[in-house]
């Protein structure tokens, strides 16, 4: 009976001793051959190996040298020590017994050494991003997305074992809605049973929601979708969310709270150091400098701050423009790329939020990260007359909040949370330009494929 040779993955294919009879799988990312010799090179993951035909086999095998690269093989053979220059494993090659096609490649519409090629410099670019975005399997098989979306994971990960540590607890709300959570503006419209219905721009006042409820600490993973036709560079029509809402006692407990899940969330990002380096092999950064403690200032200080410095806002928010600057501005007064502005004026705050008392100033925050605004949050209003009151002075029709304003007759804690655009927060943590890198399959106003 013929032994069946379990697989070996290639990560730990070095512990294996010399002579040792290996059946591995992967992509083949290269191919030479001689007269007398031929050479495969095996990636799988981050790891690649030579794999060399010699004598008979060459003879029987040689056919292969026609393989379209990236077509996906078996390979068995015996391990042999070896110093190998071009490939990630360089004490070991595989001497082959066997090869076997599982997937054969079309023609490649670009090469992966062409899409891993740095961006730092224009001139490098060989490859447009909407080329690799068109064929995003094969742009995943660069190390450099395949880095991306382990640390997508690692920061949906850290986040939702953190909050689970401090008692809260995962809901998923739905995602198709009567009417719009933020005032009817950006709204996706689908068809429900011969009704209108939106798709949801977040979830926030199912969040609040779930806390009136007595569920007192909730967060949500999930998608968010935005009618966002502006600066595809920096918006997506659809993207992940990372939502958290609590019972408080005080706004800014709410702020310190969220400023260490981040900070927390950061640190677990750069364990992950071959990534990284992938990262930065493809576009250049410097790393992220952060305070443990948290760094907060005013909307009121931020403003004189930018009027020091010559810039004068043109209404009571900060622009893109005005982000930027003030992350300068911190950046070179701090040494930080990351802080917090508070106690917005509630002219730029959505109806819910509550505002300070005898001011027009509300308990509300964002936070800035590299000159751009990754969250927003605040402390939520309670009382039912006051929310109703605020949603009509926002121009707000209540009939169509009803549901969500008629859950507060029934007494609400007071609750504050934030909400979290994980491809932004990635975009900026790694200084990129394109926010559609941190998706796996990105959706803008020109793209709704693959």
């Amino acid at each position: 009976m013929t032994e069946i040779i379990k697989k070996t993955n290639l990560n730990v294919i070095e512990n294996k001793n010399k002579d040792t009879t290996v059946r591995v799988q992967g992509f083949i990312s290269n191919i030479r051959k001689s007269s007398k010799v031929m050479f495969i090179v095996l990636r799988e993951g981050y790891e690649t190996i030579q794999c060399c035909f010699f004598g008979e086999k060459f003879k029987k095998y040689e056919e292969f040298s026609k393989l379209p690269l990236e077509s996906y093989v078996e390979i068995q053979g015996v391990l042999q020590s070896a110093k190998v220059l071009q490939t990630s494993i360089k004490t070991r090659e595989i001497a082959v017994e066997r090869i076997e096609v599982l997937g054969a490649s079309s023609n490649l519409p670009f090469t992966l050494k062409a899409a891993s090629d740095s961006i730092n410099e224009e001139s490098n670019v060989k490859v447009s991003y909407h080329k690799c975005l068109d064929t995003r399997v094969l742009d995943l098989r660069t190390n450099h997305s395949r880095s991306i979306f382990k640390i997508v994971s690692v920061l949906m990960n850290s986040f939702r074992t953190y909050l689970i540590d401090k008692d809260f607890m995962e809901i998923k709300t739905s995602k198709l809605l009567e009417s719009g959570s933020e005032g009817g503006a950006n709204l996706f419209q689908v068809e429900y049973f011969k009704r209108k219905a939106y798709l949801a721009q977040s979830p926030q006042l199912y969040k609040q929601m779930a806390i009136i409820g007595g569920l007192q600490r909730v967060f949500e993973i999930g998608h968010v979708y935005r009618q966002e036709e502006s600066n595809i560079n920096r918006y997506l029509s659809e993207f992940v969310g990372l939502d958290l809402e609590m019972e408080i006692e005080s706004y800014e407990e709410v702020i310190d709270f969220i400023y260490r899940l981040l900070v927390h969330c950061f640190d677990k990002i750069n364990e992950n150091k071959k990534e990284i380096e992938y990262i930065r092999e493809y576009k250049n950064f410097e790393d992220l400098k952060y305070s443990k403690e948290p760094i907060i200032y005013t909307f009121e200080e931020c403003e004189k701050l930018l009027e020091e410095n010559g810039y004068k806002l043109k209404e009571k928010d900060f622009n893109r423009e005005a982000e930027k600057k003030l992350g300068e501005i911190i950046k070179q007064k701090r040494g930080v790329d990351f802080f917090v502005v508070k106690d917005y004026p509630s002219e730029a705050r959505p109806f819910y939020t509550k505002k300070h008392k005898d001011s027009e100033n509300t308990r509300s925050y964002d936070f800035i990260l590299r000159g751009e605004e990754i969250l927003s949050g605040a402390q939520r209003i309670s009382d039912y007359e006051e929310l109703k009151k605020s949603a009509i002075d926002k121009g707000l029709d209540p009939e169509k909040l009803s549901s969500y304003l008629d859950s507060f007759k029934y007494g609400a804690p007071p609750h504050g949370g934030c909400g979290i655009g994980l491809e932004r927060l990635l975009k900026s943590f790694f200084g990129f330009h394109d926010i559609r890198y941190f998706n796996i399959f990105p959706r803008d106003p020109e793209r709704l494929n693959p």
